[in-house]
């Protein structure tokens, strides 16, 4: 009997090494095929005033922090860290209007059907999450915008290394998120632009901004994500924090109107605050790799929030990251504040944006405090939080004092904190 089970193990462990051994390499094969099957969209750039405008809002929330990245603003492409490490090692494109490294010579449609499925102007698949479901408008406009000539996407010869994907990361591309390699053949409408509108707010965080891919588990699409209400927008979405200079993981979180797990006890204002600023109605600090929606106007985050609540709650809470997450507390002590304010999250030394504060040196220490109260008042579209209401003049005079002094910037005699 025991030779029976020992031999009816080893048949099933040979079929489950055959199986993934198959699998892996039909994932290799769909992976490195030759998509040149794969129409191209017939769509066009949107050269109007307000097509650019509007393309520079999306490509500014949804396309610049991949592709610049790092508080950047020309898109050069760079390392990105939006999926697990186990993956692989993934780097954004070069997509200014560079002939050679850049996508100066692709057409318009080229530029859309890589929008939409992932597939290059030479038919191979990028691993970049696609944006099957955006509009025509939106992506019309979005091409608008960078071929509207923009200093941003002036010629740059920066080529980032190429991606590279472990035999899981390849798996979950070709199988779990999918390869998107469905031309489209039909115009897809943007639905009408209304603050009440719950179509709206679901077309904006399902096919523009992507919330339901990076707060919902899983390494599905938003498509797929958005068929199972049970978890959609649950949290869970793991981001690895070491190559940001972090410690461990970070798990999406739950931003369901759940009051006790999600966002249940925001106000829509509250709410707007936080896309707009990176400071949460508690005083947390939205951390990286969460955008700030500096570019989305006040319709725009009134309808997310509006689909929000159409959402079924769930009640499940995400466990907070190695270390916890920062939180203002504002203090005489600047050491403290540039702990619990979050600059040691990204400026301090060993972080992500280390080299970034060196910025601040040689400035007058006013004027790097209003800096920190107003970054975007400075550099409209950065990542950095708002912290004005958070901290008043006098202490954000003491933090920009101490942040010259970390600099080895010249701070006046009696001016140090």
């Amino acid at each position: 009997m025991m030779k029976k089970i020992l031999l009816a193990i080893g048949v099933l462990v040979a079929l489950v090494l055959i199986g993934a051994g198959t699998a892996m390499g039909m994932a290799t094969h769909k992976i490195n095929k030759t998509y040149d099957y794969v129409a191209l969209p017939n769509i066009t750039r949107d050269s109007s005033p307000e097509g650019i405008a509007r393309g520079e809002q999306v490509f500014r929330a949804v396309c610049g922090e991949c592709h610049a990245g790092g508080g950047n603003t020309k898109p050069v492409g760079g390392r990105m860290f939006d999926f697990p490490a186990e993956l692989g090692t993934f780097y954004s494109a070069n997509i200014t209007s560079d002939m050679e490294k850049g996508v100066g010579g692709w057409t318009d449609q080229e530029i859309a059907r890589m929008v939409i499925n992932g597939i290059d102007k030479n038919h191979h698949f990028r691993p970049m999450p696609p944006f099957p479901n955006m509009g025509d408008k939106d992506i019309a406009a979005v091409i608008g915008f960078m071929r509207s000539g923009h200093p941003d996407f002036a010629p740059e010869k920066a080529q980032p290394p190429r991606s590279e994907l472990t035999p899981p990361g390849r798996m979950a591309f070709a199988f779990a998120m999918g390869i998107n390699d469905k031309g489209r053949t039909e115009p897809v409408p943007v639905p009408v632009k209304a603050a009440d509108s719950v179509e709206y707010g679901r077309y904006l965080a399902s096919s523009v901004y992507d919330c339901t891919f990076c707060h919902s588990p899983g390494l599905e699409s938003s498509a797929v994500k958005m068929q199972h209400p049970e978890t959609l927008l649950s949290g869970g979405f793991e981001f690895d924090l070491v190559p940001l200079g972090g410690e461990g993981k970070l798990l999406s979180p739950n931003i369901t109107m759940s009051e006790t797990a999600g966002i249940g006890k925001w106000t829509l204002d509250e709410f707007k605050h936080a896309m707009v600023t990176g400071v949460t109605p508690g005083g947390f600090i939205l951390r990286p790799p969460m955008p700030k929606y500096r570019y989305a106007d006040d319709v725009e985050l009134t309808a997310l929030y509006t689909f929000l609540r159409s959402v079924k709650a769930n009640d499940k809470a995400v466990p907070p990251p190695t270390g916890g997450r920062p939180k203002a507390e504002p203090s005489a002590d600047p050491e403290k504040m540039f702990s619990s304010l979050g600059c040691a999250t990204c400026h301090a030394p060993g972080k992500a944006f280390e080299a970034k504060l060196q910025g601040a040196k040689g400035k007058a220490p006013e004027e790097v405090a209003k800096w920190i109260r107003n970054p975007e008042s400075f550099k409209p579209g950065t990542q950095m939080p708002t912290y004005e209401s958070l901290i008043d003049e006098n202490n954000a005079l003491a933090l920009a004092k101490f942040v010259l002094g970390k600099t080895g910037g010249t701070v006046s005699e009696g001016t140090a904190p």
